[in-house]
């Protein structure tokens, strides 16, 4: 919408300096793959956080044809979103709903629930909704404590019970499926499912595993306990490309500094790269003299600290680059705690996607 306007001032096409590809084909593929993994487990696509970055409307429209048996949101604000976008799938809000926000139109949406009132409120104001019980299995953030899961459900007043489609929970480390609280979450799921069917509960969905805990599901014993699970790094493996321009080149002599503070100095004399993006549009800080950006074909290290909306990267000699070339940063550093979705979630939404 944004470049529209854009377009619509200027009069003619608008060519963004930076821009974010999301490829369908890589996309599609890795929700087919994941898709096979486990016969007995279904794929609901995780879109919370823009979709990890890559752009929540964008990666829906992509997703919504390959009938998954929901799309996971995070947000009313994110699920009204892909509303508004026309998305077809079901939609599942994961984090907290205020039910006050629910009171003026009918939705189409299911809820995550782990409180009492905010069930009964959900049900009051949306009773067409579909409910997710949200139970703690051992992670001990949000959800139903497993010891009080009984008397939750029996508090659940009768004529709402059909509303109850879902139970749910997270797993704190399924990458490591021997680890002995992986084993007692999955007990715990068990028992959850034994309490609801014992009060005549049968949830059409029941869903604990993310990315790791589907590729691990055969060894957790998943496939008889569960028949989804909610999927979000896997899905977006080597699917999105940041692509930003040259827009100037200079000449430094050895001892020149570089950037904020000066924490680079050059070691010999140095053919620099000004790049228009920075930490505003998320070229993390932690990038800065770690990061690598790819230019026709050759990786660049960022030298100096990354600014605001500047990056500055060293060209090793190189002189067949000039102004207006394109560069690829490459959200792998060479020393870094995080994990490149941490970089991806926090990619400037204002950043055109283009899907490729």
């Amino acid at each position: 919408m944004l470049f529209e306007k854009l377009k619509k001032l200027i009069g003619r096409r608008y060519y963004p300096l930076n821009r974010i590809e999301v490829s369908r084909k890589k996309l599609t593929a890795n929700y087919r793959r994941l898709s096979s993994i486990n016969k007995n487990i279904k794929v609901a696509p995780v879109l919370k956080s823009n979709a990890y970055g890559h752009g929540l409307v964008e990666t829906a429209r992509i997703l919504d044809p390959l009938r998954a048996p929901f799309l996971s949101v995070d947000s009313l604000y994110e699920a009204y979103e892909l509303y508004n976008a026309k998305i077809k799938s079901k939609i599942l809000i994961m984090g907290y709903v205020n039910p006050e926000n629910l009171t003026i139109k009918k939705l189409p949406f299911s809820y995550a629930v782990y409180e009492a009132n905010q069930l009964k409120k959900i049900v009051e104001y949306q009773p067409e909704a579909k409910i997710h019980i949200f139970v703690d299995t051992g992670m001990h953030r949000e959800g139903v404590l497993i010891d009080y899961l009984e008397t939750f459900i029996k508090n659940i007043p009768p004529d709402i019970l059909h509303n109850v489609e879902g139970l749910m929970s997270h797993f704190a480390d399924s990458q490591d499926s021997g680890r002995p609280e992986t084993g007692k979450q999955v007990e715990n799921f068990k028992k959850a499912i034994e309490i609801f069917n014992k009060n005549r509960i049968f949830p059409k969905w029941r869903h604990i595993a993310n990315s790791s805990g589907l590729l691990n599901s055969r060894v957790l014993g998943l496939g008889k306990i569960s028949n989804v699970a909610r999927v979000g790094i896997g899905l977006y493996d080597s699917v999105l490309r940041f692509i930003t321009h040259v827009i100037q080149i200079k000449n430094i002599k050895k001892g020149d500094k570089v950037g904020y503070d000066f924490t680079y100095t050059a070691k010999k004399d140095s053919t620099i790269a000004v790049l228009p993006a920075g930490y505003n549009d998320g070229v993390d800080r932690e990038l800065s003299n770690s990061g690598i950006v790819n230019i026709k074909g050759a990786s660049y290290p960022i030298v100096g600290r990354v600014s605001m909306n500047i990056t500055t990267v060293d060209l090793l000699g190189s002189t067949h680059i000039k102004v207006g070339d394109e560069a690829e940063i490459n959200f792998l550093p060479k020393k870094t705690k995080k994990i490149p979705y941490e970089f991806y979630v926090h990619l400037n939404p204002l950043i055109k996607r283009v899907i490729i």
